[in-house]
C-alpha cells in the first residue's frame, strides 16, 4: 500500500502583489505544498489575501510565523531591505527557505546569508523565475549542445507600462530601496544571461533616464568573461516586449517570452524573412499551438514559470537536491545590478568585481 506523503507546510512573509498575484496562484495547483500561514504588518492586506486563498495562519509579526513549529518552509516576499534578516531568522529556525529577488541591497549582507546557509542542510532557493520559463530552459539546452556554435553577442529588450501604471509601493520606484529598471528589473536579465550562456558578467556600461521614478528607461552594454558582448534595453513607459536573441557562428536563437511559440532557431545560412524562414515559422506555430492553448488556459508562460519554480523547490526539499538558483547566484545578479547603477551614475564603464557594496554608497 502506498503511503501518502504529507505536503510541505509553507509560510509566506509579505502579502503584496508578488504573493497574491504570482506565488499563491502558482502554488495552488501543487498538492505537495500547502500554504498554512501568512504574515504582513498591514492587517487589512493580511486579512484580504488570507481570506481570498483560505489560509488559516495569520501573523502581524513575521518572526512569529518563522517561529511557528508547524511551518516547514518560509518564503520571504517583502521589499529587499528586509530579505536578509528574515532569511537568517528562517535558517536559524531550521526552515527551508525561498527568497524573492533582488536578494539584497548589500553584498556584505548577502555574503553573511551565504555563510549562514552553508551551515544548514535546508533547501534554499532565490526566486529568479525566468530560469524556469520553458523558453529559457530550451535556450540553455541549445547553447549547451553547441547548436549556435561559438556565441558572439546577445541582445535583449524588456519594455512594458504594466508596472509603472500599477499602484505599486514606492520602494519599487527607487534605486536606493531596490526598485527601478536598473535594479529590480535588471536582475532578471542579468541572471538570465548567466543561466543561458554559462558565463559570468565582467564589465558593464549603463545609461538611464528618470522621471517620477528612477531609471524609467535604461540601456546596458556588458562583456561576459568569455568575451561575448551583451546589450539590453529596458523601459517602463513603452510598448510591451520581452525578447532575447543569441547570435552564434552557426546560427541565431530568438526568444520571445510573451509568445507560446517564442523559441526560434535559424541556422546561419537561413536569411531572415526568406520563404524558407517564414515557412519554418508557420510550421513552428502550428506545432506549438496545442501547447500554447493549454498554456494560455493556465495563465501563460510566465505563470507557468512560477508553478515550475515551486515544483522545483518542493523537489529540492523532498530529495535534498541542489537548487537551480542559489544564494550565490542571487548575490551575483545584485552585484551586476549595482555595477549598472554605478555606471549610470558615473557615465563610466564599471567592472562587476569593482561594483559598490550596496545602494547606500552609490
Amino acid at each position: 500500500m502506498l503511503h501518502q506523503v504529507e505536503p510541505i507546510r509553507l509560510g509566506i512573509v509579505g502579502c503584496g502583489h508578488a504573493t497574491s498575484g504570482l506565488h499563491l496562484p502558482a502554488i495552488r495547483p501543487h498538492t505537495d505544498i500547502e500554504v498554512i500561514a501568512l504574515a504582513d504588518t498591514d492587517a487589512a492586506r493580511l486579512e484580504q489575501v488570507a481570506d481570498e486563498f483560505s489560509i488559516p495562519g495569520r501573523y502581524a509579526d513575521p518572526e512569529a510565523l518563522i517561529a511557528d513549529p508547524s511551518v516547514d518552509a518560509v518564503a520571504i516576499c517583502v521589499p529587499p531591505e528586509h530579505h536578509v534578516p528574515l532569511a537568517m531568522a528562517a535558517l536559524d529556525a531550521d526552515k527551508h527557505l525561498f527568497v524573492e529577488k533582488p536578494l539584497t541591497l548589500d553584498l556584505d549582507d548577502a555574503q553573511r546569508l551565504i555563510a549562514r546557509a552553508d551551515r544548514s542542510d535546508r533547501a534554499v532557493l532565490v526566486g529568479h523565475n525566468l530560469r524556469h520559463h520553458h523558453h529559457a530552459v530550451a535556450a540553455r539546452k541549445r547553447v549547451q549542445r553547441g547548436d549556435l556554435g561559438s556565441i558572439e553577442f546577445v541582445h535583449a529588450v524588456w519594455s512594458s507600462r504594466y508596472r509603472i501604471d500599477r499602484d505599486f509601493p514606492d520602494w519599487r520606484r527607487r534605486r536606493a530601496t531596490g526598485g527601478s529598471a536598473l535594479f529590480e528589473l535588471a536582475v532578471h536579465y542579468l541572471d538570465l544571461w548567466r543561466y543561458v550562456s554559462g558565463s559570468e558578467i565582467e564589465d558593464i556600461f549603463a545609461s538611464s533616464r528618470s522621471g517620477e521614478a528612477d531609471d524609467l528607461t535604461a540601456t546596458v552594454i556588458a562583456r561576459m568573461a568569455d568575451g561575448v558582448l551583451v546589450s539590453l534595453a529596458f523601459s517602463q513607459y513603452a510598448a510591451t516586449a520581452h525578447d532575447m536573441e543569441v547570435f552564434g557562428r552557426k546560427g541565431r536563437l530568438r526568444l520571445s517570452l510573451c509568445r507560446f511559440d517564442g523559441v526560434e532557431f535559424a541556422p546561419i545560412a537561413q536569411f531572415p524573412g526568406s520563404p524558407g524562414d517564414r515557412l519554418q515559422g508557420l510550421l513552428r506555430t502550428i506545432k506549438e499551438l496545442p501547447r500554447g492553448v493549454a498554456s494560455a488556459s493556465r495563465g501563460g508562460g510566465f505563470a507557468e514559470s512560477y508553478r515550475d519554480q515551486w515544483r522545483h523547490f518542493a523537489e529540492c526539499v523532498r530529495c535534498g537536491e541542489p537548487t537551480m538558483c542559489t544564494l550565490e547566484d542571487g548575490k551575483l545578479a545584485v552585484q551586476a545590478a549595482l555595477a549598472c547603477i554605478a555606471s549610470a551614475e558615473s557615465g563610466r564603464l564599471v567592472r562587476v568585481a569593482d561594483a559598490p557594496s550596496s545602494t547606500a554608497v552609490i
